[in-house]
């Protein structure tokens, strides 16, 4: 059976998170233009749950995992505490329960593989154009998916899987990917490997299973 090929990623900004995490950047962006900050003096990069729901809008998180890939600022300047500091409130379409997003401090790529090349595959939001001091981008369905290989919990796997049936990810893009990563990943190699394998087995035999 042949596969489909790879559906072009995108983004989906208007969902009530989707917004609140907008939000919570612009904030940020308008403490950047305070200080006279120069265009794209911080670039972040977007990974979790957060990114995973603006792809497919499988579950909602309250929890931005993000990376602060470069920044250039004043040394009394400190990004990190200001992105804790600007929770967001939103409600949640599903349940209409409130919920709060917050900045996770917490949260940092080498928890899990990461492939060297994640910053050139994320998709850049339009809402930060490159005039403006801080551009936020949200990391490329692959390598959220080999971000999660380290930890691997239940929902974990779900996310991966939501990117897979999406179609924004190739299998053989994830396999190869995943191994470059996981060969230069400091920790235990064989946990993120047999989870690679025990999600593309699944995978491929469920896609099976619905072509018959």
């Amino acid at each position: 059976m042949e596969l489909p090929d790879m559906i072009i990623p995108r983004l989906n900004m208007n969902t009530a998170l989707g917004q609140a995490l907008v939000s919570m950047f612009k904030s940020v962006e308008a403490e950047l233009t305070v200080e006279n900050a120069k265009p794209g003096a911080v670039k972040v990069i977007v990974f979790g749950g957060c990114a995973v729901h603006l792809y497919t809008n499988h579950r909602v998180s309250t929890d931005v995992d993000a990376e602060i890939y470069e920044a250039s600022l004043p040394e009394d300047f400190h990004l990190r505490t200001l992105l804790a500091e600007i929770p967001e409130r939103f409600v949640d379409e599903r349940s209409g329960r409130l919920m709060e997003l917050n900045y996770d401090l917490q949260y940092n790529t080498s928890f899990g593989p990461i492939h060297e090349d994640y910053w050139v595959r994320s998709l850049p939001l339009e809402e930060f154009p490159l005039e403006s001091p801080l551009h936020v981008h949200i990391a490329a369905p692959v390598d959220i998916a080999i971000s999660k290989l380290g930890r691997a919990t239940d929902q974990d796997i779900g996310d991966i899987m939501a990117l897979l049936r999406a179609g924004f990810i190739l299998t053989a893009e994830l396999r190869r990917l995943a191994l470059q990563a996981i060969d230069v990943y400091v920790g235990n190699k064989e946990p993120p490997t047999s989870v690679l394998t025990y999600i593309l087995k699944s995978y491929l035999e469920n896609t099976d299973d619905k072509a018959c």
